[in-house]
């Protein structure tokens, strides 16, 4: 139950990670952002490195704590084999010395008894009477208390090493009980630490993902020219700026992809809906509507610019085809991706309603800008993109081929 309680702490820690990772970076630190300098992110960063760092350390030695506790398992298995095979060995020598002591046993009874009586004589006694002077006669009862004090002592040296080993015995099966004991100790250890270990790597995964995100914010920052004791918003990065793009519509399918050919080049890619007139078109990104005109074969069209500053490049959207526009619509009017901008249709040189978004990263009608500053300096950029591989789809988030549909943007 501990584990799967910890299996889904990491889950949904890696979940709620993986959603916040979905915010743009550059929307979330711009709205914490005010009145901050670009080195508290760079502390931030540190901070998080810092922790990162102690953390890794603190797995590693979590592990080498487990890795110990492991050989000390093993020694103890090994120490357990021993001690098996010494027992063995001990019960082996015990039935041994035990038949050792019933046989002399046995044989001292039979010397004694032999020495005694013989031939219904007293053979101790003539032997002893048998001395030619009274120093043989102590010499020889000497040696039959020798003989009879020899059986006794191996009797008894027998007796106790048979005791000695029993003895041990009893202090082998003491240890195995303390080792059974100290492996027990030590499995319980291993799990206390595999708990923490995985709490540990959980708590990673958060400190890489805080570390990733006020990287990408310094590395933003940098890159709009900010230094460190610049104020965001103030300092530097004072303009508005978007990091990503949306689809322009709720409802809709792509009917034809933007391409380049040799006879004929689509510059754009052509979305319907099944709610055709009254689908409502979009801004792809918060931007300025820079047009707002009725083209040659009377399409009633919108062009928005858009600052990317994660790249910082500057995007024009064209949006055509339009049956209405939306109201309050006009040049140098803000917009953001909420803001619709008009009404999908088919006026124009179109065959059905659906509308025509084009997308290059350039300031179209801007004079300023040389390759998109006229109507066909557009067209030619356009096409050059779309020959080295260039396709608004690398911006915005479509369905893979053609009458997919999507249900939001």
């Amino acid at each position: 139950m501990k584990k799967i309680l910890q299996i889904t702490l990491v889950f949904f820690t890696v979940l709620s990670l993986y959603l916040i990772g979905k915010t743009s970076p550059v929307s979330a630190a711009t709205n914490n952002a005010k009145g901050k300098t670009l080195k508290e992110y760079e502390d931030l960063v540190e901070k998080y490195k810092n922790e990162a760092a102690q953390n890794k350390a603190n797995i590693n030695k979590t592990q080498d704590e487990i890795n110990a506790a492991n050989n000390q398992i093993e020694k103890l298995k090994q120490e357990t084999l021993t001690l098996t095979k010494e027992i063995s060995t001990l019960n082996d020598e015990i039935e041994e010395y035990q038949g050792d002591i019933k046989e002399k046993i046995t044989e001292s009874k039979q010397v004694i008894e032999y020495m005694q009586l013989s031939a219904d004589r007293n053979v101790y006694l003539d032997y002893i009477f048998k001395a030619d002077s009274v120093t043989d006669l102590i010499n020889r009862e000497y040696v039959i208390q020798e003989i009879v004090d020899y059986n006794d002592r191996a009797v008894d040296e027998l007796k106790q090493m048979v005791a000695d080993n029993e003895a041990r015995e009893k202090e082998i099966e003491k240890r195995q009980k303390e080792i059974d004991n100290k492996e027990n100790q030590l499995e319980k250890q291993i799990e206390s630490l595999g708990d923490k270990k995985s709490s540990l790597a959980a708590g990673g995964v958060s400190i890489e993902k805080q570390l990733k995100l006020y990287e990408e914010y310094v590395s933003i920052y940098r890159k709009l020219g900010c230094k460190s004791t610049d104020v965001i918003g103030k300092d530097c990065a004072k303009e508005d700026g978007i990091t990503s793009f949306r689809r322009p519509t709720t409802t809709g399918y792509i009917t034809q992809e933007a391409y380049y050919g040799k006879s004929y080049t689509h510059k754009g890619i052509d979305i319907g809906s099944p709610n055709k007139y009254a689908e409502k078109i979009y801004p792809i990104a918060d931007g300025t509507i820079t047009s707002k005109y009725t083209d040659s074969y009377g399409a009633l069209t919108v062009v928005i610019l858009h600052y990317n500053i994660l790249d910082g490049k500057y995007y024009s959207s064209l949006y055509c085809h339009m049956s209405a526009y939306a109201p309050n619509i006009y040049v140098g009017k803000k917009v953001t991706s909420n803001d619709y901008i008009g009404y999908m249709g088919m006026t124009g040189k179109a065959t059905g309603p659906h509308l025509h978004l084009e997308v290059y990263p350039c300031k179209l009608y801007n004079p300023s800008d040389s390759n998109c500053y006229s109507w066909s300096a557009w067209a030619s950029f356009g096409t050059n993109k779309l020959k080295n591989g260039y396709n608004p789809r690398q911006l915005i988030n479509f369905p893979k081929g053609l009458y997919n549909y999507w249900y939001s943007r």
